[in-house]
């Protein structure tokens, strides 16, 4: 084992084995310890020992050890030293441990040292990176002697930035912050001698330590906890500061961009462009500022917020000629979060939109012929190579796009040729970014088209996963992800479609079905059914069934790996066989619907028994599913039995037999259906007609709250004349079942009526309040409340419901997750009612039932996205807290 570090890491990088490797370092860390130590050990090898303790830091080993020895280096003399104990302090410390007191006066020292304007940077950028609350207390005045008495470019720009990190931990610095400010306004803009101050890296500090001043003003005026120190004396002068600083940012925005203008800091043809970025993200901050506070700030607005407008409009015909730059495109996404977050006029708006479309169109970069990374996989449809920086920015564009599309919807719709191009990238987060888009301005004007851009994506992805394109690599889960996330927000989108486009909906349902029907779980199917179940166009409806079910059965055809449109064909064939057969003048007579059920009997049953042998795909969906398709067949051919002739003893007898396949089934549930379904095929045709009616209408209720949900619960009517068919409903089908059960995934609240009676439905809103009695708050933060009721405990098992409660704003999108000790078993229920966006003050509860032994325990994590009047960009949390019952099973 070699002495120096270049050996040290060749060491660890050749070692063999794990093992090996960590052998290596922890002899390495014990003999750094042991010459640490050393009170004679020279500067070079102390040196030597630190730099491979930082190797040791960067492989993620303990460094604790060291850290004082780290501090020592700075008290040295030797510039050499010097730098490595401030390199080795900024990483191996942080502001919350005690040591940092031990730095004070050696800060102090360099930040006041006479010759080295080097070791000054070091403290400086020290300090900023190291400053705790103290540290800014106690060495504040230092930065801003530094600031007030050097005439040094390099220091002045470190000691602004280095300000700006103080400012940000202690409020009140703030206050004292008008000083600098006033410092600035004399020394850099009072006079053009002061021009040769103001360095590009000068600017930067300067609109580094305006942003610190101005998001913490923000802060104290949106959460008024602070702006009882805000005099009005000291803000009028803070913006008397402010608007003679303005147009010197102005004036230096405009000059970065004057072809003439020689800069040091040229980036592919782009002057300066980090400044320039800072310098149009400070003027948004000040003007955001002016806006919150206009009683102080509102000549902010009134002197320069129109030449504001006009330069952001000069800088995106300047930075738009060339978009395949990085810098360029840097500054033009500043621009449009400035544009966007400001609300400026439309104008401005609609280039901000165009903007961001064209970060999404392809294009070549020349410049990076040899050197740029090319993707390998599918081409775009323009036959662009995508690269990483590419890929990059499409990202950041198709987000942007969310987040702004609350302000110019039309115009980003528009648009949607190039959104619909990025779901075929090959990068998944980008195919989803474009997938979330594109269901957020999918709208009544561009539905069609949108519905069959949707379904070629499914088609692309059906081709990849099935190895039929050239695809690199593929990953198969990811696929998955991205049909269910497709399919669950076109059903979403499906209340969309007008009366008149009935057809145009059924066909894309059935198309949706046929190409990946095989990766839909059998839940999402019961949205499926009930989109069909409400096509009010009858004549549609049945031609549609009537050619989808010729297909397979005519064909002699029966999908084998589709279990979902099966599904769908059997709970068809069950609802509305008897219109089938009659509009299809004797293309599809009783015997092909019987033989049809009996097949997929026989073929499901088969895999039920003999999952081994199946020439099913077993891989697609779970043992539960199999058993949910016989129970819809046994359904249908329940139903099936009362549309049919009833002269036909053959085909009477053949249904009565596949009811009676499964009355010995070795699957408890299919043998008692089994058996209560030869009960009601016994009983007269008038009696069974009225129980097997078919299915009634499910008519959506308005929402009363302001906040739109994504899942819903399913009410029924309260009108007594269905009653009995809803009773008895609930025997028959899986549907009812969910329905019953409250585990409907339907897009919004939805009621039955039945389709033979003019009657509007009863609207019912449900509203939730806490119980009165056995209530407990078990957790409380500033966001929400979360109390439980215990319901009944027994010995072996329990059942409490957890009640949510926001409390002082809207919570969007929570999602609860709950877990009980090893020995107990827990089954945790859906948020009642089926809504994951929650107004404030609005109560959900969610009903847990616990069976073992033991102490009742539970752990809650929730995951839930906050929403801000104040900003685009939602907060998304996670709360996760234990509590302990005092109740035992």
């Amino acid at each position: 084992m070699g002495s120096s570090l270049k050996s040290f890491i060749k060491d660890v990088r050749n070692a063999k084995t794990f093992s090996d490797e960590r052998t290596i370092i922890t002899k390495q860390s014990a003999k750094i310890r042991t010459k640490l130590r050393d009170d004679h050990l020279s500067s070079s090898k102390k040196r030597e020992n630190i730099q491979k303790l930082l190797y040791l830091y960067i492989l993620g080993e303990p460094t604790h050890f060291a850290q004082v020895e780290c501090i020592n280096l700075i008290a040295s003399d030797q510039f050499v030293d010097k730098r490595l104990g401030y390199l080795s302090t900024s990483l191996l410390l942080d502001e919350s441990q005690d040591l940092l007191t031990l730095l004070t006066n050696l800060l102090n020292n360099d930040l006041n040292h006479p010759n080295n304007k080097y070791i000054v940077s070091l403290a400086l950028s020290t300090l900023g990176s190291l400053s705790s609350y103290d540290l800014a207390k106690d060495l504040y005045p230092d930065v801003l002697h530094l600031i007030e008495t050097s005439n040094d470019p390099f220091i002045l720009s470190k000691s602004l930035q280095c300000l700006s990190k103080l400012i940000s931990k202690d409020f009140e610095l703030t206050i004292l912050s008008i000083l600098p400010i006033d410092i600035f306004v004399k020394k850099f803009f009072s006079n053009n001698k002061n021009d040769l101050l103001l360095t590009n890296n000068v600017w930067l500090g300067i609109c580094k330590f305006l942003q610190s001043i101005v998001i913490l003003l923000l802060s104290s005026f949106s959460s008024s906890s602070n702006s009882d120190l805000l005099s009005d004396q000291f803000l009028t002068d803070l913006n008397h500061c402010f608007s003679s600083i303005i147009p010197k940012l102005f004036y230096q925005l405009s000059s970065l961009n004057i072809k003439n203008y020689e800069s040091s800091y040229d980036v592919q043809g782009v002057r300066d462009p980090f400044l320039q970025c800072e310098i149009i993200l400070t003027l948004k901050y000040l003007f955001k500022l002016s806006k919150l506070s206009t009683n102080h700030f509102i000549s902010l607005i009134n002197d320069h917020y129109n030449k504001f407008m006009d330069l952001l409009t000069q800088l995106i015909n300047n930075s738009s000629l060339n978009l395949n730059k990085n810098p360029n495109n840097a500054i033009l996404y500043e621009i449009t979060m400035t544009i966007f977050e400001l609300e400026m006029d439309q104008s401005l708006r609609l280039l901000g939109v165009n903007i961001l479309a064209n970060f999404l169109k392809p294009y070549n970069n020349n410049n990076n012929n040899n050197n740029s990374t090319v993707m390998q996989g599918k081409r775009s449809k323009n036959n662009h190579i995508n690269n990483s920086n590419s890929n990059n920015i499409k990202y950041v564009a198709l987000n942007t796009l969310i987040k702004v599309i609350k302000y110019e919807p039309c115009a980003i719709a528009k648009h949607r040729k190039f959104i619909s191009q990025c779901l075929y990238d090959t990068d998944i987060s980008i195919k989803f970014k474009a997938l979330e888009l594109t269901f957020t301005i999918l709208n009544k004007d561009n539905l069609v088209e949108l519905t069959e851009e949707l379904i070629k994506f499914l088609k692309d992805i059906f081709s990849n996963n099935n190895g039929t394109h050239d695809y690199v690599y593929f990953d198969i889960d990811e696929s998955n992800d991205l049909i269910n996330y497709t399919v669950d927000n076109f059903l979403k989108k499906c209340d969309l479609f007008d009366s008149n486009q009935d057809a145009i909906k059924l066909r894309s349902l059935f198309e949706i079905l046929k190409i990946v029907g095989n990766m839909i779980s059998i839940d999402q199917l019961n949205e499926f059914l009930i989109i069909i179940n409400n096509i009010e166009n009858w004549q549609v409806k049945i031609n549609s069934l009537i050619e989808n079910i010729s297909n397979n059965m005519i064909n002699n055809r029966i999908v084998t790996n589709n279990i979902s449109w099966n599904l769908i064909m059997v709970w068809s064939i069950g609802e509305y066989g008897d219109s089938i057969i009659t509009k299809a003048n004797g293309n599809i007579t009783s015997n092909h619907l019987i033989n049809y059920l009996n097949q997929l009997n026989i073929l499901y049953s088969q895999n039920f028994k003999n999952p081994l042998i199946s020439n099913l795909s077993i891989n697609k969906h779970s043992y539960s599913d199999y058993i949910t398709m016989i129970q819809y067949i046994l359904t249908s051919a329940l139903k099936l039995s009362s549309k049919i002739n009833q002269s036909d003893a053959h085909n009477i007898e053949s249904l009565r037999q596949i009811i009676l396949s499964h009355q010995k089934d070795s699957n408890l549930m299919l043998q008692i259906k089994s058996n209560q379904y030869e009960s009601i095929f016994n009983q007269g045709i008038n009696i069974k007609r009225i129980i097997l009616d078919s299915m009634p209408k499910f008519i959506k209720q308005a929402d009363n709250n302001n906040n739109t949900s994504d899942h819903n619960k399913i009410q029924p009517n309260q009108n007594r004349n269905n009653n009995q068919n809803e009773l008895l409903l609930d025997l028959l089908s899986d549907i009812n079942d969910n329905l019953n059960q409250e585990k409907s995934t339907s897009s919004g609240p939805i009621t039955v009526s039945n389709n033979n009676h003019n009657s509007k439905p009863i609207s019912k809103t449900t509203t939730l309040t806490l119980p009165k009695d056995n209530i407990d708050l078990i957790f409380k933060t500033d966001l929400l409340e979360v109390y439980s009721h215990i319901i009944d405990v027994q010995p072996g098992n329990a059942h409490l419901e957890l009640f949510f409660k926001p409390i002082k704003t809207f919570v969007k999108s929570m999602h609860s997750l709950c877990a009980v000790s090893k020995q107990q078993k827990l089954t945790l229920g859906h948020l009642y009612p089926h809504n994951t966006d929650i107004e404030m003050n609005q109560i959900v509860k969610q009903s847990l039932k616990i069976v073992g032994s033991g102490k009742l325990k539970l752990r809650v994590k929730l995951t839930l996205v906050t929403v801000s009047s104040n900003s685009i960009s939602d907060k998304t949390q996670e709360i996760q807290f234990d509590y302990k019952f005092n109740e035992t099973i």
